[in-house]
């Protein structure tokens, strides 16, 4: 179906909601109360985009598509109307982003982070926070913000952090943070008393800054929309700061709710509404609480519901000396599988830094094939003999596990479990939070391909290809056997999500189609040379590279095949090709002839603009984040270029072969050499 969107004609799927159709073309349309792959009612109005035809403010989310249909998504009408609605939904919102004792400190500690460790005995990881720093001379203005102070008596902050303050310590003022804060107010009679009554740890500190402040979608939102306090202040009347323990892990906050619905409609006989209009709020019974899973905090926009943390489990694991929390200039997110999402397409709307400098790298020393991957701002990688390190924003270790087999696949990471194939054949899941091991599934070959996790009507499934020939389907929660696709030869890439349905490719040169859920096949095609890698899917199509260096794209329609042709012909004197196509709107980008970075035209055919590389390509695959394209050489040059005219930006040289492809977290990239270096790119700190 074509439609026109900012004047520009593109073509969209008519069966999917008109903000897929947005996205899959390349435009930025945020959301709060939708999830793909989720059940959804329209609450935010943040998705609203204009239909030019009717002039009529529409919601994207629930709008379906039509032929001729004239949509703009980035006019001042529009960002006003997301702007207000965005508003309306902080004044219903009671919470703290930061705590007021970080927040108010000059010398940048994140006080509320101390605390914390401070009240769970973690003595090594609070002197690591506060390594370089003293607060010596200074008048404590965080006693006077600390919320305590208003039910009895302040937290003797200064106390504190006495006991792990750097002797020498830094006294200069470091620059406040620019994201958005929100406040909760004041506290109540009522709440006084439960909140003292309540809240006993040694410091007697509330604990007010939200867990989900790194991950919160209102928070980013906001602070993009340049938003310093709400419009309509802060109207709601549900009690601060009350905790509600769904299951072991899983906490629900009510005052942060905004009323979203995700967890409403993506739970059968659990998280319900109660009452109506402004006084509708949304309760979990108690007799529910058990069938609960901790996929809700993935979906949830705010910090309403969150996953404990469990800092003590991670520190008899790793033996650290450091714990994520110092750092809060940088919006850290995930990238829970080496292309970021399950259809691969190799495009995020992660922003790469600026101007990027080496932040930290860390040496290890050991071969390493698999992607690094980025969780709760935790960089994890796995080297080939099975170690699994994760690294904090500063490059400290904080998690460390042995799988004791070799690994050469990346893996993937779901709601604090990571799913990996191992190349004794065994596909294994593991608890990041204890690194005890959930499940573990043989095949019959080994595993050089990562596992692909989807949701399908709420139950997670796990994808596997193996060397025994099979693309294996798994219950992600039990690893109980699904279905398995046969092939006639190896599998090396990764199973790519189009709706219900998974595609892959193997080395007897079929491009295939199986049913994700049941992991029966539907359809298959042939090519002309084996498949290495993986497709990539944008919309309705999937672009793939063979061997040879053949690019397809295939129309997907119906759960088949509906009509394939060939974008780029091999060279005659050109390279194997190894690596993924990444795709951006109407412009697919290849690594092609062993040695350049190629932008083609999708619907005409033709190449768009060439851009050699310094090096050999590889297996690496470029990334697409937004309007810029980066890439990592075999050679070891990681590269970032201008995605409409290939125009190099940025480079810079690892000395160290790279196989793996980036991760990309907002602001921030990982690239892991062949070596093992992980090496951490973001922009330069202020102080």
């Amino acid at each position: 179906m074509k439609i026109s969107i900012n004047n520009q004609p593109y073509e969209v799927d008519g069966r999917r909601p008109l903000i897929d159709g947005l996205r899959t073309s390349g435009f930025i349309v945020p959301t709060m109360c939708h999830a793909e792959g989720y059940k959804h009612q329209p609450s935010c109005m943040i998705c609203m985009v204009k239909d030019a035809d009717t002039g009529q403010m529409i919601p994207s989310c629930s709008t379906m598509p039509r032929e001729g249909m004239r949509i703009e998504t980035d006019t001042d009408e529009v960002n006003e109307m997301r702007r207000s609605a965005l508003e309306l939904l902080l004044s219903d919102h009671r919470a703290d982003c930061e705590a007021p004792c970080s927040l108010v400190c000059r010398r940048g500690i994140d006080v509320a982070e101390l605390i914390r460790l401070h009240d769970m005995g973690a003595a090594d990881q609070a002197k690591a926070l506060m390594k370089g720093k003293t607060c010596e001379g200074c008048p404590a203005p965080c006693e006077k913000a600390c919320r305590r102070g208003t039910i009895d008596k302040a937290v003797s902050i200064r106390e504190i952090t006495a006991l792990y303050q750097s002797p020498a310590g830094s006294k200069e003022e470091v620059p406040r943070s620019t994201l958005f804060n929100s406040r909760l107010g004041r506290f109540t009679e009522k709440e006084k008393k439960r909140l003292q009554e309540t809240y006993t740890q040694p410091s007697k500190c509330l604990h007010c800054a939200c867990d989900g402040k790194s991950t919160c979608k209102l928070r980013d939102l906001a602070t993009k929309a340049g938003i310093k306090a709400p419009r309509y202040g802060n109207h709601s009347s549900l009690p601060a700061n009350n905790r509600i323990d769904v299951t072991g892990r899983l906490v629900y906050e009510p005052a942060k709710c905004i009323r979203c619905g995700l967890c409403v409609y993506n739970t059968e006989d659990g998280f319900t509404f109660e009452g109506r209009g402004y006084d509708m709020r949304v309760i979990i019974p108690e007799e529910s609480k058990s069938r609960m899973s901790e996929m809700l905090a993935k979906l949830c926009p705010t910090g309403a519901l969150v996953l404990k943390l469990l800092l003590p489990l991670l520190i008899l694991l790793s033996g650290c000396r450091s714990f994520p929390g110092d750092v809060e200039q940088d919006q850290l997110q995930a990238w829970g599988s080496f292309r970021g999402n399950a259809s691969l397409s190799g495009y995020t709307d992660y922003d790469l830094p600026e101007h990027p400098t080496l932040l930290w790298e860390h040496r290890h020393d050991v071969r390493s094939v698999a992607s690094p991957l980025v969780y709760d701002g935790t960089a994890i990688i796995c080297d080939k003999h099975g170690q699994m390190l994760g690294f904090d924003e500063r490059g400290e270790v904080v998690l460390n596990i042995n799988l004791e087999s070799d690994v050469e696949a990346s893996f993937v990471i779901s709601d604090s479990t990571v799913f990996i194939g191992q190349i004794d054949g065994q596909i294994r899941a593991l608890s990041l939070t204890d690194g005890k091991e959930q499940w573990k599934y043989p095949t019959e070959g080994q595993i050089k391909a990562s596992p692909t996790i989807t949701t399908i009507n709420g139950k997670e499934y796990l994808l596997v290809g193996s060397y025994d020939n099979n693309m294996y389907t798994l219950e992600a929660s039990t690893g109980q056997f699904v279905g398995c696709a046969p092939t006639q030869y190896y599998i090396n890439g990764a199973a790519s999500l189009w709706h219900q349905y998974a595609l892959f490719g193997g080395c007897d040169a079929w491009l295939r189609m199986i049913n994700a859920k049941t992991g029966e096949s539907v359809d298959s095609l042939q090519l002309e040379a084996y498949l290495p890698a993986s497709p990539a899917i944008m919309g309705d199509n999937a672009y793939i590279a063979d061997y040879q260096g053949n690019v397809y794209v295939a129309n997907l329609s119906d759960g088949h095949f509906s009509s394939h042709r060939k974008l780029l012909s091999a060279p005659t004197d050109g390279d194997n090709m190894l690596s993924m196509p990444a795709v951006a709107g109407d412009a697919l980008y290849v690594l092609t002839e062993g040695r350049y970075l190629t932008c083609i035209n999708i619907a005409k055919g033709n190449v768009r603009w060439k851009q050699m590389l310094r090096g050999e390509t590889g297996e690496s695959s470029p990334q697409v984040c937004n309007d810029r394209v980066i890439v990592c050489t075999k050679t070891g040059v990681v590269s970032i270029h201008d995605a409409a005219t290939g125009k190099k930006l940025w480079e810079y040289e690892t000395g160290e072969q790279i196989i793996s492809s980036p991760a990309v977290v907002d602001s921030r990239f990982y690239i892991l050499t062949a070596r093992g270096t992980l090496l951490c790119f973001g922009e330069k700190p202020a102080n």
